[in-house]
């Protein structure tokens, strides 16, 4: 009987050394995860003030005032999603009159987009 136990363990370990010796290990990294655009679905923009009229313009986004932007300056980048229309208006600082027809621009995905007014 002990020879036969010895003979099993001796079997036991030659399987476990021969299926160890075998396999391959994969030394390739993982691929990089996609950037947050791609995973949030979501595009950057901002907005540039052309003023022929030397005015400062509030920038209203989705309902929201998110900048103040000065003759010939642009705003901060923001990001939003992508994909879905939004609201734009460039409205004269502190009033509430648009210097420029409001608009409703889409963003694309993971690309920078710039919005202007001339008013």
């Amino acid at each position: 009987m002990k020879k036969n136990n010895l003979l099993f363990a001796t079997l036991i370990m030659f399987c476990i050394f021969s299926f160890t010796s075998c396999t391959k290990e994969d030394n390739t990294p993982p691929p990089p995860p996609p950037p947050l655009c791609e995973t949030n679905s979501t595009g950057e923009v901002y907005f540039v003030n052309n003023s022929n009229t030397n005015s400062t313009y509030d920038i209203i986004w989705d309902g929201v005032k998110i900048a103040t932007v000065a003759p010939n300056q642009e705003s901060q980048v923001f990001t939003y999603s992508a994909g879905v229309p939004h609201t734009l208006v460039f409205r004269f600082t502190n009033t509430s009159t648009d210097a420029c027809t409001p608009s409703t621009p889409n963003l694309t995905q993971c690309q920078r987009q710039w919005f202007s007014c001339t008013g």
